[in-house]
């Protein structure tokens, strides 16, 4: 087994350093960097954070219009799969290097691996829910977060329920999480926006703000680079922040009162550290939080997220939806065999 592990953005760096141990203990394993996260200090902090080390490629795509940086990746990609002829190339969740992925893989004959296989959120409106129906359809082998999942894919070859690899990372770094206390006083909230719908859409910004505002709970915004360019004004409650590594940036998840959030990564950690979730989305591909009472969706209406903040979700019981944290070894040990 020789598999290139294909990763561009935050969620994914966390995907592969579940992966990349499981993986290598079997066969061999590359990580290609597409450059999707242009920021190279966020970068940096994650590989570090992580243990990641430096990526085996580095496709260094910098393109900016989304078509054109997607095509980019696909071709650069392509090379690479051409020079280190590797049995399986995976593809990890929603984004463009995700997509990318996929098509590249399959384009020059590798068999591609889809982590986070499955997952539907309902809404086509969105880059990311076309991302993942797309690589569905190109992968061979489908690696599902939850049963609920593998039944968006019932009548298909290859499926398989391993848990998810970003509780794989959690659960290995829970301790250092929770013992990293952040030098805040409680009780605050963290917001994280970066999607399309709200990160690009500056009425959508602003209506989000404003009612962080009006709630009054001190909150702390770690700022995503493409949402930067596009804040309003911003309430004197709300604190931006550079963005941080990965288990300082949950060690504050974990002392929050609550988290909002347009992610879908956030969302499932917030389940993980037993932290109410509000969801500044109409939709998610992780409804089972919302089921389970941690996660409520409140889109960018204010009434609705000033009303979040005053009664944050929190479910009775928190079942282990995903996994046990050894999802990356079962992919590992699927991928060693076919």
């Amino acid at each position: 087994m020789k598999a290139l592990v294909v990763a561009g953005a935050r969620p994914q760096f966390v995907k592969a350093a579940a992966l990349l141990p499981a993986l290598r203990r079997r066969g061999e394993a590359l990580l290609v960097h597409t450059g999707q996260h242009t920021d190279a200090a966020m970068v940096q902090a994650h590989f570090l954070d992580l243990g990641l080390g430096e990526p085996d490629v580095h496709l260094e795509v910098t393109e900016t219009n989304r078509g054109r940086r997607v095509a980019a990746m696909v071709q650069a990609l392509v090379e690479v799969i051409e020079q280190q002829r590797p049995t399986h190339v995976l593809a990890l969740g929603d984004t463009d290097s995700a997509l990318a992925a996929g098509l590249g893989g399959a384009l020059a004959g590798a068999v591609v691996a889809h982590v986070e296989a499955g997952a539907r959120s309902g809404d086509r409106s969105m880059p990311e829910e076309l991302n993942r129906i797309t690589v569905d359809e190109w992968s061979r082998l489908l690696f599902c977060s939850t049963e609920a999942h593998a039944a968006e894919l019932s009548g298909r070859d290859g499926v398989h329920v391993v848990g998810d690899v970003m509780a794989d990372v959690l659960l290995r770094h829970e301790a250092a999480i929770r013992a990293c206390v952040p030098a805040r006083e409680a009780p605050y909230a963290v917001l994280t926006l970066h999607r399309a719908a709200t990160a690009d859409d500056a009425a959508a910004l602003e209506r989000v703000l404003q009612a962080v505002g009006r709630a009054g709970l001190p909150t702390l915004f770690p700022v995503h680079p493409r949402t930067r360019p596009n804040l309003p004004s911003v309430p004197a409650n709300v604190e931006l922040m550079e963005p941080l590594p990965y288990v300082q940036f949950l060690a504050h998840v974990a002392a929050a009162a609550c988290v909002l959030t347009d992610s879908g990564g956030v969302q499932k950690e917030a389940y993980l550290l037993g932290v109410p979730c509000v969801t500044l989305r109409g939709c998610t591909e992780w409804a089972e939080t919302v089921d389970q009472g941690w996660n409520v969706l409140v889109a960018t209406n204010p009434e609705r997220i000033a009303a979040a903040l005053r009664d944050p979700p929190r479910g009775s019981e928190r079942p282990p939806l995903y996994g046990d944290g050894n999802a990356a070894s079962r992919i590992a040990a699927v991928l060693a065999t076919d």
